[in-house]
């Protein structure tokens, strides 16, 4: 059994916990982790049910939607830490569902039929579309996989030119217009968007860097939409304004004690104008070994009228496997 206790809000609410009894949601929530328990939580209904393996979006599909399930129980509990996505407490992962093991076994076997099919379909040499539409379709994916895309490619370089085929072939994140590939070792998880509250529909991917029983580190990956009444006004004002709110975040960066500037400068996504700012953001924490992370904010002009393209990335420091991650998946975001 999960242990009872208050944890943040599968509804996705921010700065909202909702009490686990080891069976039921809760029907009230709290601002306070510490609160005591409701006088009963087994009567409370469960918050509307989200699918445990919604976790991926098709690259061409819309904005992210990721599920959550009850957290998987600890060997020993220490008491409920509020939600800190990096210097404080964050919640547990998902425990694994066997009706998402189901939907998987399914999902296995219907792609093994498939591409007996398609292996059939290619023996008898049968087409379905004539040699025309075939050029025609192949014109069209080639020339959608190398956009001229101007991307840094370190923290410190300011960018540069490449036709390099950027098009996602795995899941993927989307919001804000702009769509990004989910990288290796980072999940879907919505649950890490509550602190970005400068951003709407924030969609973030997140791996743990470092936990122990009183605190952790996350790395997170994340696009999102900014409202261009809400005073961001342009890529290049967006993108510092944004970089300042992180760093001023005491939900973000507990403990933060500096800011160090890496690059800045205009770009082109996708052959859209955009800006990025990178910086170093340090934290002195003597619970963590991290001392702090290498940032990134790009924002672009999507064309939209109202809002702009939020991409951020923050890494540990002195990771540089996670570094030049960092610059990969910058040079893959699309847009549309």
């Amino acid at each position: 059994m999960t242990q009872a206790g208050w944890y943040p809000d599968p509804a996705g609410q921010p700065q909202t916990y909702r009490y686990w009894d080891g069976a039921t949601w809760s029907e009230e929530t709290t601002g306070d982790p510490y609160a005591p328990a409701p006088v009963s939580p087994h009567q409370a209904p469960p918050p509307p049910a989200v699918s445990p393996d919604a976790t991926v979006l098709a690259p061409s599909g819309p904005a992210a939607s990721y599920g959550t399930v009850p957290p998987a129980a600890p060997q020993a509990q220490p008491q409920a830490q509020p939600f800190n996505a990096y210097g404080g407490g964050f919640p547990p992962s998902p425990a694994t569902s066997s009706a998402g093991s189901a939907r998987l076994a399914i999902l296995v076997a219907a792609a093994v039929v498939a591409l007996l099919l398609v292996g059939i379909g290619g023996f008898l040499g049968i087409r379905s579309l004539g040699d025309d539409d075939d050029s025609s379709a192949t014109d069209r994916t080639s020339e959608r996989a190398t956009p001229e895309t101007t991307v840094p490619t370190s923290p410190t370089d300011p960018g540069t030119t490449t036709t390099e085929p950027t098009v996602p072939t795995g899941p993927v994140i989307s919001g804000g217009g702009l769509t990004i590939p989910v990288p290796e070792g980072y999940e879907a998880d919505t649950r890490y968007a509550a602190p970005f509250t400068f951003a709407d529909a924030f969609s973030p991917a997140a791996k743990v860097i470092e936990q122990n029983d009183k605190t952790g580190w996350v790395s997170i990956y994340g696009v999102g939409t900014l409202v261009k009444s809400e005073g961001y006004t342009d890529p290049a004002q967006a993108a510092e304004a944004v970089m300042a709110a992180m760093a001023a975040s005491s939900d973000l960066y507990e403990g933060f004690t500096g800011r160090t500037d890496l690059s800045e400068g205009a770009l082109t996504i996708d052959g859209h104008d955009a800006y990025q700012v990178s910086a170093e953001l340090r934290v002195d924490n003597p619970d963590l070994t991290v001392e702090g992370d290498v940032a990134q904010v790009i924002v672009v002009d999507t064309g939209d009228h109202e809002n702009l393209g939020l991409y951020l990335c923050v890494v540990p420091l002195g990771d540089d496997a996670l570094i030049a991650q960092q610059a990969a998946v910058a040079s893959q975001i699309q847009v549309g």
